[in-house]
C-alpha cells in the first residue's frame, strides 16, 4: 500500500470512529429504530403482495424517503467535520502533511462507511424484530421487488450523497466560525428539499405519454434529481434499466466534474482566513 493511500485510510478511519464515538450521530441512528418498533408494534400493516401497482407505488415513495434521511444526516456530518478541522486550525497542518484530495476521499470514504454500517444495522435489527414480532410483512414486500431494481435504487442512493457532500464541502470549507455550520448546510439542504418534492411530486400525480419519456430523460441526467427520480420511474414501469443506467453513467460523469472543482475549492478555502460570504464562495467556480 503506498503512502497516499495510507494517508487516505487513516483519514477515512479517523472521520468514521470520531462519528461512530458522536452521542449526536447515535441520537440520529436511534430515532428511526423507535419509529420502526412503534410500526412493528402499533400499525396493523396489510399489504396485497399480489398487486404489482400497489408495490410500484409504495417503492416509489419510499426510495425518495429513505434517500432524503441518509442524505439529511450526513449532509450535517461532513458540515461539521470540515467546519471543526477548519475552525481549529487542524486544517493548515494537515495541508502540509496531507493533500485536499486524499482529506476530502478520506473523508467521504469514512462518511460511506458509517452509511453502509447504518444499513447493514437497520437490517439486522428489522430481521430480528420481525422474528420477535413474528411479522415479517417488510421482508416479503421486499421479495416483491425485482432485484434489479433494488440494486439500482442502492446505486442512486449513494450516487445522491456523494453530490450533496460535494456540495456541503464547498460551502462548508469558508467557516471561519462555527456559528456559521447552518450557514454551510442550508444550500445543499434547499436542494436537497427541491429535489426531493419533485420527486415525490411525481409519485403522487404521475405522467403518461410517449412524449414525456425525452423530458424524463433530460431530467434524470442530472443529479441528484435523477438517481432520486428514476427509481420510482423504473418501479412504475415507465422506463427501462438500459435507460436508467445510460443515465446513471451521465450523472457520474457530471459528479467527477463537480468532484474536481470540490477540490479546488476545499483547499482554496481550507487555507482561507478571512470572513466571507459563504453562499456566494461555494458557488464561485474555480
Amino acid at each position: 500500500m503506498n503512502f497516499k493511500m495510507r494517508q487516505l485510510f487513516a483519514v477515512a478511519r479517523h472521520e468514521f470512529l470520531n462519528q461512530f464515538n458522536s452521542f449526536s450521530y447515535w441520537m440520529m441512528f436511534v430515532i428511526p429504530l423507535i419509529v420502526v418498533t412503534a410500526l412493528f408494534k402499533y400499525v396493523n400493516l396489510k399489504f396485497n403482495f399480489k398487486n404489482s401497482n400497489f408495490i410500484n407505488m409504495v417503492w416509489g415513495f419510499s426510495i425518495p424517503v429513505l434517500t432524503f434521511f441518509f442524505c439529511l444526516i450526513y449532509i450535517g456530518i461532513i458540515a461539521n467535520s470540515v467546519a471543526r478541522d477548519k475552525t481549529s486550525k487542524l486544517s493548515e497542518m494537515l495541508m502540509s502533511i496531507v493533500d485536499a484530495k486524499e482529506q476530502i476521499n478520506g473523508k467521504m470514504l469514512g462518511i460511506y462507511l458509517l452509511l453502509c454500517f447504518q444499513i447493514v444495522f437497520y437490517t439486522i435489527f428489522i430481521l430480528i424484530l420481525s422474528k420477535v414480532m413474528n411479522n415479517n410483512f417488510l421482508f416479503l414486500f421486499i421479495g416483491r421487488v425485482k432485484i434489479g431494481l433494488i440494486v439500482y435504487s442502492i446505486l442512486a442512493l449513494f450516487v445522491s450523497l456523494f453530490m450533496f457532500l460535494a456540495i456541503t464541502v464547498q460551502f462548508s470549507c469558508f467557516i471561519t466560525d462555527t456559528s456559521q455550520i447552518s450557514s454551510a448546510t442550508m444550500p445543499p439542504m434547499i436542494f436537497l428539499l427541491e429535489f426531493f418534492s419533485l420527486s415525490l411530486l411525481y409519485n403522487s400525480v404521475g405522467f403518461d405519454g410517449d412524449n414525456m419519456i425525452w423530458i424524463f430523460y433530460i431530467i434524470c441526467m442530472w443529479p441528484p434529481v435523477g438517481s432520486m427520480l428514476t427509481p420510482s420511474l423504473i418501479a412504475s414501469g415507465n422506463i427501462s434499466y438500459l435507460f436508467s443506467y445510460s443515465t446513471l453513467i451521465i450523472q457520474i460523469i457530471i459528479l467527477y466534474i463537480l468532484y474536481v472543482k470540490s477540490i479546488h475549492v476545499f483547499k482554496y478555502g481550507l487555507l482561507s482566513n478571512k470572513k466571507k460570504n459563504i453562499f456566494i464562495e461555494g458557488f464561485k467556480f474555480r
